[in-house]
This record gives structure tokens, sequence and C-alpha cells, in this order.
């Protein structure tokens, strides 16, 4: 086991969550909370044919930071999950809201990961209550939310981008905040 802690973020089609939706896209960084700092180890666009999402599931995922071009270029989820088990197989993880990325996704197949990681608290219990997801879907939002109100001047480097790599980034610099703070 090492001292990282893999911040895991998704887009998807949707909020209702497994079987209903899908991930479209995954990032996910390894957070080093002894050094402080972050390195982005993976990221995957999932290919579904746009056709078949529907134009609702697709206007979701757009307003959510997802590039509908991307999917074309994706790889088959079995892949993509494959890959992600390789990356945090034995490890810690968390999300900015674990009700959103494993409750209703990530431990369900083919990403079950429930007995490949540890699953540490969500990042967003440790934040005030104003930055707190009402609901899951809400959870790409009040990731920027919570980052432009800790961060006037953007450590993760992430400008304007919005992918679930970028979510991931985020999260990762606001969990090294909350540490050096002593909250996480």
């Amino acid at each position: 086991m090492s001292d990282r802690i893999f911040v895991i973020e998704t887009i998807t089609d949707g909020e209702a969550g497994f079987p209903y939706d899908e991930i479209l896209s995954i990032g996910v960084c390894s957070v080093d909370v002894d050094a402080g700092d972050f390195d982005s180890v993976y990221h995957a666009n999932i290919y579904y044919d746009p056709r078949h999402l529907g134009r609702s599931k697709l206007d979701y995922a757009e307003a959510r930071g997802l590039k509908i071009a991307e999917i074309y270029d994706g790889i088959p989820e079995v892949q993509a999950a494959k890959e992600l088990k390789g990356v945090i197989r034995g490890q810690y993880v968390t999300s900015y809201d674990i009700r959103q990325e494993f409750t209703k996704y990530l431990v369900n197949d083919p990403w079950d990961v429930t007995l490949e990681t540890h699953i540490m608290p969500s990042v967003m219990i440790r934040q005030s209550i104003s930055l707190r997801c009402k609901t899951p879907g809400d959870e790409p939002g009040i990731i920027v939310k919570a980052y432009r109100r800790t961060f006037r001047n953007d450590p993760a480097n992430v400008g304007r981008d919005r992918s679930a790599l970028a979510l991931a980034q985020m999260t990762a610099q606001l969990l090294l905040d909350l540490r050096a703070r002593g909250k996480y």
C-alpha cells in the first residue's frame, strides 16, 4: 500500500446511474499527500455511438464538460474498466462525491472496483456546506465552484477545461488544500 490517494472523476450521460446511464469519460490523478503534489495517471473516453445514446443524454454530458466528438475516438468500456483497475488496484481511492462516482457507477459491472481498492471519504464532506453537492448530478459544477473559491491562481493549471481529467485535477488540488489545513 502506498501513501498515495487516487482521485477518480467521471462524466456520465445521466444522473440515475447504473444500469440506466453510462460513464462516457474518466480521469484519474494520483495524489502524493506527503509531497503535496499530484500526477495525472489515467484518462479515457469511452466509445458510444451518439445515435444510440440519444440527444438528451448527449446534452447532459455536454453540459458537464464532455466534448461529444471525443466519444468517437473513445475505447471500449470493457477495455477502459480493465485499464482503470490496473491503475488503482490495491490503492486508496476517492472522488469529490463518492455517491456519484462509486455508488452509482464504479461498484457496478464492468467497472466494479469493490475488491480492487480501499475507498476513502469524499473530498466534499470535508468542505463547507456551500461546497457540497445537493444531488450527485451536481458534482461537476460544484467541483468547479469549490476550486474557484479556494484558488484564485489555478494551481492545477486546468484553465477552462472541464473534462473528466480536469475535474480529477481540480479535486486532487482541493484534496491537497484540505490536507494542508489538517482537514483530510
